[in-house]
């Protein structure tokens, strides 16, 4: 059967609309051309949504008016409807590839990276109050982005209103909003060391059912720390330096690794709430944290990411909404690509197995190696 693919890429998001609690049928602005449109926006690289809609409409797109367009991108409900789409979409995504393979332990768990991105705010954006009672304009900002380490989707957790940071909305979320599908067991968020709060990782282990990988700060002080077995003929565990019970003046136990990069050199100390994986597989997965930067970098340099959508947290949570949409749809492509035609991005493979190979004789040359 012969399809093109601007339908292909949108059909799993227009599949969705009608399954959604939060959809309205028979509305003059219709909630699928909301969507169409939105994601037309993000991928057409228009510096306004005026300039983008002044397009659309001389290409006979559509002939929504400024005012219906602009209201539903600052409604409530249609970012609900377009949060609730992406957070039932992320879920059909499926990985092309087990990147888990050599981690048995880690199977039917989920495994998240958690971090903040900031955008400009809009150009018209009104002042807010600080803390000290001073009004001024925030100069970003923030959305908290969840991404799957194991399909990479990603989808939008939390939003930052005024000058709130970033991590007081993350605190301000539902444990079950951490959970990539409705009571998972087993899920794990690796965060950066700026969440080193033990109020946290105490309630996402025990409330949310979440253990957290993070890096420790070095003003921590350990009270208490016991030695735990490893096995050092694990390959996994290559560069791992030293693996710790420990305690703080806070309440709770926790878990101290120390790892040493086998190809860099680079030490790294990390603190998790995990107590059933090799202490190697926890200093990977933290590694790979830095796939969320990855998703950050398309937004910047590839999407129409410049400013944040219209003023307030509603506009710019819609749009990170879009943003990851549009992503989520591409890797939804992309795998249908593979499945049904036989369409790798060779390219980009041919590129990995390259780079590879310097870093590998790179390091031989220095008398190290890169982590199995």
């Amino acid at each position: 059967m012969k399809f093109l693919i601007r339908d292909a890429f949108l059909q799993p998001a227009l599949g969705l609309l009608p399954t959604l609690d939060n959809y309205l049928d028979g509305l003059d602005f219709s909630d699928p051309e909301f969507v169409t449109l939105g994601i037309r926006r993000i991928n057409a690289l228009f510096p306004s949504g005026r300039a983008f809609l002044q397009s659309a409409r001389q290409n006979e797109v559509t002939d929504v008016s400024l005012k219906a367009y602009f209201g539903a991108a600052s409604s409530s409900r249609r970012l609900a409807m377009i949060h609730e789409l992406n957070t039932v979409g992320s879920r059909t995504v499926l990985p092309t590839f087990n990147r888990f393979a050599a981690i048995p332990e880690l199977a039917g768990r989920d495994v998240l990276a958690l971090d903040g991105h900031d955008v400009k705010h809009a150009t018209h954006e009104p002042p807010a109050t600080m803390a000290s009672g001073r009004r001024e304009v925030p100069d970003t900002v923030t959305g908290v982005f969840l991404r799957n380490l194991r399909s990479g989707a990603a989808r939008v957790l939390a939003q930052t209103e005024g000058h709130q940071h970033e991590w007081a909305a993350v605190k301000s979320r539902p444990w079950s909003d951490f959970l990539w599908h409705p009571q998972a067991k087993g899920t794990i968020l690796v965060i950066d060391p700026v969440a080193v709060d033990f109020g946290f990782l105490r309630g996402a282990k025990f409330k949310g059912g979440v253990t957290v990988i993070t890096r420790t700060k070095t003003n921590l002080v350990v009270r208490e720390a016991r030695p735990l077995e490893w096995d050092k003929n694990d390959p996994r565990n290559q560069g791992v330096l030293s693996d710790e019970r420990i305690r703080f003046a806070e309440p709770g136990e926790f878990r101290r690794i120390r790892y040493q990069d086998p190809e860099t050199g680079e030490i790294y100390e990390l603190l998790t709430t995990e107590f059933h994986l090799p202490p190697g597989v926890i200093a990977q997965l933290y590694r790979l944290r830095w796939d969320i930067e990855k998703l950050f970098d398309v937004c910047e340099n590839l999407l129409a990411e410049k400013r944040a959508w219209g003023a307030g947290p509603v506009p710019a949570q819609v749009q990170n909404e879009f943003l990851v949409l549009a992503h989520n749809l591409m890797l939804a492509l992309s795998g249908r690509l593979e499945s049904e035609e036989g369409i790798r991005d060779e390219k980009v493979e041919i590129k990995y197995e390259a780079a590879l190979k310097q870093r590998q004789t790179a390091a031989q040359q220095k008398g190290k190696e890169v982590s199995p």
